[in-house]
């Protein structure tokens, strides 16, 4: 088992990969800040949020369920899980029986121009390495999207495998030297709920306050997505 210093939640993989810097204020300097985008996600999870199971679509889902990976250093929280059964799927106690079983995570706006974004799809590849790792299964995954209320399924490769691992190392490392990364050059941070506290209207200009903290610099390359 890895030390808790070393332990990553699910969900802050999405947020290093949407904005390093963000989650650095979050991580480090633990600030936070709610607006609008926030208040919807948060409705938008308020079905998923709450633990009730119930059956639907010829399946039993399960809502808000805990996971872990010691392997991967991870833990989180799966917004929905859905059993159906199947006598080829993976036994599950609580029921006895036999079960395929699908992993659903639950977003607000869907992607103009691809099927998810980046970031999520790390954040759902993580959910599944944890959710494989406890029922002995290869979960099938999915993204549901509220503003289109459509389903994407994802498949993932080796290569995402490989590129999450390098994400959580160079999280480890911004973690275990309390380093702020700087902001990326074309981020886009206008429904960030920390741009004023990233950003001040008074004050040093965004460049400079990038420059006072510590620029890592990562050793090896980078595996593609």
């Amino acid at each position: 088992m890895k030390s808790s210093d070393n332990l990553t939640e699910i969900r802050s993989v999405q947020q290093y990969l949407y904005c390093p810097h963000r989650w650095g204020l979050m991580e480090t300097d633990c600030s936070w800040a709610e607006n609008a985008f926030v208040c919807k996600g948060n409705l938008a999870h308020e079905n998923v949020d709450s633990g009730k199971c119930l059956t639907a679509r010829n399946a039993i889902i399960e809502r808000s369920v805990k996971v872990y990976n010691d392997d991967w250093g991870l833990f989180g929280v799966i917004d929905c899980l859905e059993l159906r059964r199947s006598p080829s799927g993976c036994w599950i106690e609580k029921y006895g029986e036999r079960f395929d079983l699908t992993i659903v995570e639950y977003k607000v706006r869907a992607p103009k121009t691809e099927d998810f974004r980046r970031e999520d799809g790390m954040q759902l590849l993580a959910q599944k390495i944890c959710a494989d790792g406890i029922f002995k299964t290869n979960c099938q995954t999915f993204f549901y999207y509220a503003d289109t209320r459509k389903r994407v399924k994802v498949e993932f490769r080796k290569d995402d495998y490989a590129f999450l691992k390098w994400t959580l190392d160079e999280m480890n490392a911004l973690r275990e030297s309390a380093e702020i990364p700087p902001i990326k050059d074309g981020q886009y941070c206008g429904g960030c709920s920390l741009k004023d506290i990233c950003m001040p209207k008074r004050g040093k200009s965004r460049n400079a306050k990038a420059a006072k903290h510590a620029v890592y610099h990562s050793s090896g390359s980078i595996p593609e997505p």
